[in-house]
């Protein structure tokens, strides 16, 4: 008696499919996520850190305003990145003359499925630095913060 193999659907992403995107670069599939590289000069020099688009497990596409808004961030993420430091000064009431570098990291760039890209930063003075704040960036110009764990650049 002979079994058959089933067919392999060629259609069908695979788990750790790797794909080369105009915006976003070199990704691969892992979970539910897109992961690859993006920089952030946020706390002083540039450097690499994660990038997470995540996508339907399913269809794993990366839709059009999810390139939009990343493109949005790249294009204003000195504005942002300004934003974020003053919003961090304040919400914990550090003297401006503090260097944010020896507390905080920025750890990734998440772009959700609805069309948002944030900014996950790690606070160091916690255990095994494991608090992450996460700043939400618009995808228009005039960006404002509201207050909350989770800060949102605005659009008004």
């Amino acid at each position: 008696m002979f079994f058959r193999k089933p067919k392999k659907d060629e259609n069908k992403p695979t788990e750790n499919d790797i794909i080369n995107n105009a915006v976003f670069g070199d990704l691969e599939y892992i979970d539910c996520a897109w992961e690859g590289y993006s920089v952030s000069s946020l706390f002083g020099e540039e450097k690499t850190i994660d990038l997470y688009v995540y996508a339907d497990e399913d269809e794993r596409i990366i839709e059009a305003d999810q390139e939009e808004v990343y493109q949005d961030y790249l294009s204003d993420r000195q504005e942002i990145e300004e934003a974020v430091r003053k919003v961090i000064f304040r919400e914990f009431k550090l003297p401006y003359d503090f260097d944010l570098s020896s507390r905080f990291r920025a750890s990734s760039i998440i772009v959700t499925m609805d069309g948002n890209c944030g900014i996950a930063i790690v606070d160091n003075t916690y255990d095994m630095g494991h608090n992450r704040f996460k700043f939400v960036v618009g995808t228009e110009p005039d960006h404002e913060f509201t207050d909350s764990e989770e800060h949102y650049l605005m659009t008004k």
